[in-house]
């Protein structure tokens, strides 16, 4: 219950700074898809891993970084309109060139670098089972004193934009809401 909506959280967050950046009607189409998809590869990750109330396992942690690259792999044969299985599998890279592939700023298609902003702020606002949840204006310092090595700091202006300037907070306050962790 905890990342049940994790994808679809980061496909409305990724769209919204794509907008706010004036991105393009593939550029934003993109980031929706691969937002919405980043996390199928979670389908090979044991349950108990994923519900794990405490400290992964460095095995544990490895499966759960690289699952956007599972993602990419099982999605590698689709067709889609824009670069959604490229932007998946970038979502690992950092602005400063330190990610598995090594691709630096520009390198890192510009869908990449919105979707991993928007993957790292609804992550770090939602509650995990093993934390609450940060607030937005803690997330924003976050993401802002890791921009120019982790992040391009284009997406992240557009986030604190769309939160503070275009009601971002109110509509995504619900993400800080622990979820009801018992099964239907």
């Amino acid at each position: 219950p905890y990342s049940s909506h994790h994808p679809t959280r980061v496909a409305e967050v990724g769209r919204c700074i794509a907008e706010d950046m004036g991105a393009d009607t593939l550029e934003v189409k993109t980031v929706d898809i691969a937002g919405s998809l980043m996390s199928v590869g979670k389908i090979f990750i044991p349950i108990e891993v994923l519900a794990k109330g405490e400290d992964l396992t460095s095995e544990e942690r490895q499966l759960m970084n690289n699952s956007y690259l599972v993602s990419a792999d099982l999605l590698q044969g689709v067709s889609f309109e824009g670069p959604v299985v490229d932007t998946i599998r970038q979502l690992g890279e950092y602005w400063d060139g330190s990610g598995p592939q090594g691709l630096k700023e520009d390198d890192i298609l510009h869908t990449a670098r919105i979707v991993t902003v928007a993957a790292a702020f609804v992550d770090m606002v939602s509650a995990r089972v093993h934390r609450d949840a940060m607030s937005f204006e803690e997330a924003a310092n976050t993401l802002f004193s890791e921009s120019g090595t982790k992040f391009d700091r284009k997406p992240v202006t557009a986030l604190v934009n769309f939160l503070e300037n275009h009601d971002g907070a109110e509509r995504w306050a619900h993400f800080r809401d622990r979820p009801n962790a018992e099964r239907p």
